[in-house]
């Protein structure tokens, strides 16, 4: 299980930003940094030039498609949109308050990117308050553009912790119990102020 550090810094490093786009497809590690730039805004949520900056660096329809894994071949159209939509909500509602108090005091360490054809990885060390953690970040090219699509943490894929969890959902309740679950954390979400 991640602990407390671990989510904060997955859920922040998911919440990014960019410059120049134009940089991204030159190289995947400046996506990373500016990723880690633009989260240090604050009022992120607020601030929509930032928002949109910062989420044409991740894709967030993939993220959740991963996320979903097989079971988005059983659902339609219309469900799976409403599944992405959600989880780049949960992502971004729970992350945006929380980025720039978390990157205070953050120091980061890249290594040597990793490239294999449209794919990247961008492994780093973080460290914080003297915990050091490796954080992997994956990254797709499409269109010119790399774009985030999974982080992780100690070896441990945060798309994949998070399809766990939805696929137990759905083996114990089915579609009908993860929409419920979702749009709970949704309302719980939307009511909390920071």
């Amino acid at each position: 299980m991640l602990n407390l550090f671990r989510v904060v810094l997955l859920s922040v490093i998911l919440i990014v930003k960019t410059n120049h786009v134009a940089i991204a497809a030159e190289n995947p590690e400046n996506v990373i940094k500016q990723i880690f730039e633009l989260a240090k805004e604050e009022n992120l949520g607020k601030k929509t030039d930032v928002k949109n900056k910062l989420e044409a660096l991740i894709d967030f329809d993939q993220m959740a498609l991963n996320i979903l894994g097989n079971e988005a071949t059983k659902r339609n159209a219309t469900q799976v949109k409403w599944f992405q939509k959600s989880i780049k909500e949960i992502i971004t509602k729970s992350v945006y308050p929380e980025a720039p108090a978390f990157l205070n005091g953050v120091k980061i360490t890249y290594r040597t990117t990793i490239l294999d054809g449209n794919k990247a990885t961008v492994p780093s060390v973080v460290s914080k308050k003297g915990e050091k953690t490796d954080v992997g970040y994956k990254l797709v090219l499409a269109n010119d553009a790399w774009k985030v699509v999974d982080i992780s943490i100690d070896d441990e894929s945060w798309t994949k912790t998070i399809s766990q969890s939805v696929q137990k959902t759905l083996n114990e309740k089915g579609w009908a119990g993860l929409e419920s679950l979702l749009n709970k954390k949704l309302v719980s979400l939307n009511n909390t102020k920071k």
